[in-house]
């Protein structure tokens, strides 16, 4: 009972961690969030996402298609709590919250002891890389929980030959990958992996049944419609413009070229660079979140006080005789970047998720060195004021200097403006509202019509009519045309929207300002 408490405490602490301020920490939804927001608001009132196919398994969404599991673990919240940033935000949250608990099971059930796997579990609960991603729709997180469950109850399987074991193993391990992208590639790893570690001698047939009936529709969307290919070609390694320009495309200009520095060693290189530098430690524990710009104090995905355990469970890994643990750790080791380094961008750390485990694994395995010469209270005592003092540091980054520099980021200012347009729609003609957004240029576009679904609770069929938008609402920059011979029209768009004079041709009734106190929206009547 003693122990079931300690669980469920940790639970607690995890849960208020993600939930605490959730309609505010992140500052504003983003593309993805009223995305999937609104999908999941379609289902629940039509059983059809916003583009009128009835519950797909793939949702067709700006540039890409998302995968499903998140949106449909969205619906009943949005039922209970309604179309808002808390009952969009709050499955994930929850599931962020309950990975800490199974993962607390994983490490009992990896032959560490109950002490050293609930402190890795307090780990866990307290990490800023997953309390982060747990505070807003990011399907990243549902997958981890879903992997490491499913790591979880094939361990067990491994040991007791349950049929029930290999069943749920197969539905958890495929719910991961329909729930990411990066679990796609990493999953059929690690089950390979763990059939090759720890032998299950029955069911297996139970097993790789279950899983066929997850993977046959997965089969048909990546080889019979855009909804796997799209997303991989969009964030393929291959786009990136570093690597573009030196590749040859077969136009090689001599023998040596062609043998020495072909594109498939090109390519190589290139990846190979973007994988290694996800073990910087730089990148681990000082800048990894990228919570500020370059140059100002910011987060690693593990804290800086993590460092001399960390240190302390390598060690003890390197010496133990639990050579399960041991091959599971390092395998997590070294396929844990693998996805995201496939991928634009570099340092991921949303697509570098998955690597969690590792990492709690060490810590786990840390505190195991440090129980085994030192008092349980003395540890915690210890581990606990350190963390006091990291948390101070951390909630000055996460609520003050994040917000302040990347308000952009998270398209703030689209709830403001679309709000007051629904609230005066009644004294203009005509009102348009740009899709591109950005301090720095007309860089970036958005998906104003879904902002305007969610806060303005305008009717779904109605709204797909007539082309996602109403006769008063349109969805477009501003322009010269605005102005002429139109009364009562309300232009919102971004300072970029007026460098050509409109802006002093007409009325500011009101300015919408990132948190850095720069120009974010304008909403001018001509």
């Amino acid at each position: 009972m003693a122990k079931k408490l300690i669980i469920i405490s940790i639970f607690l602490l995890a849960f208020f961690l993600r939930t605490w301020n959730l309609t505010k920490y992140p500052v504003s939804f983003s593309m993805d969030e009223v995305a999937i927001g609104y999908n999941a608001y379609s289902i629940l009132k039509t059983a059809r996402d916003e583009f009128g196919e009835l519950l797909p398994l793939a949702f067709r969404s700006a540039g890409d298609y998302k995968p499903p599991v998140n949106i449909y673990l969205t619906v009943p919240s949005i039922a209970v709590f309604g179309l808002n940033e808390f009952g969009i935000r709050f499955p994930v949250a929850l599931i962020g919250s309950l990975t800490v608990v199974v993962f607390i099971l994983l490490l009992i059930n990896l032959g560490l002891s109950f002490k050293s796997s609930i402190l890795a579990g307090f780990w866990l609960a307290i990490l800023p890389w997953h309390i982060h991603f747990s505070r807003a729709s990011f399907e990243a997180v549902t997958a981890l929980f879903f992997l490491v469950l499913g790591t979880t109850v094939f361990i067990s399987w491994s040991k007791n030959k349950n049929m029930l074991n290999a069943i749920l193993a197969a539905v958890f391990m495929s719910l991961s990958v329909w729930s990411y992208h990066a679990e796609r590639l990493f999953v059929p790893l690690i089950v390979i992996f763990l059939f090759f570690i720890f032998k299950p001698k029955k069911k297996i047939i139970t097993f790789i049944l279950i899983t066929l009936i997850f993977a046959i529709p997965f089969i048909k969307l990546a080889f019979f419609t855009p909804a796997i290919s799209q997303r991989a070609f969009s964030t393929s390694i291959l786009r990136e413009s570093s690597l573009v320009k030196i590749m040859h495309n077969g136009n090689y200009k001599n023998l040596g070229e062609r043998l020495f520095n072909n594109d498939i060693y090109l390519v190589y290189s290139h990846w190979l660079s973007k994988y290694l530098n996800y073990y910087d430690l730089r990148f681990l524990f000082w800048k990894g979140m990228q919570f500020t710009p370059p140059g100002y104090p910011d987060l690693g995905l593990l804290m800086i006080i993590d460092l001399p355990l960390f240190l302390v469970g390598i060690y003890y890994l390197a010496k133990s005789k639990n050579n399960k643990l041991k091959s599971l750790a390092l395998f997590w080791f070294f396929a844990g970047p693998f996805p995201a380094s496939l991928t634009m961008n570099e340092q991921h750390p949303l697509r570098a998720l998955v690597w969690i485990p590792f990492f709690g694994i060490v810590m786990a395995s840390g505190f195991e060195y440090l129980l085994n010469r030192f008092k349980f209270k003395k540890v915690v005592l210890i581990y606990f004021v350190l963390v006091l003092v990291n948390f101070i540091y951390l909630f000055d980054i996460y609520t003050k200097q994040f917000p302040r520099f990347y308000s952009e980021s998270w398209q703030y200012g689209y709830k403001d403006a679309v709000i007051y347009a629904c609230e005066n729609i009644d004294k203009y003609k005509e009102i348009v509202i740009t899709d591109t957004f950005g301090e720095e240029g007309p860089l970036n576009t958005g998906l104003p019509y879904l902002y305007v679904l969610i806060y303005c609770k305008w009717d779904r069929d109605f709204f797909l009519e007539t082309g996602n938008h109403r006769s008063e609402i349109k969805f477009r920059r501003p322009n010269q045309e605005d102005y002429m011979n139109k009364e009562n029209v309300l232009l919102i768009g971004s300072p970029w929207d007026f460098l050509d004079g409109t802006r002093e041709k007409g009325k500011i009734v009101k300015t919408i300002y990132y948190l850095n106190g720069k120009e974010a929206f304008l909403l001018i009547e001509p």
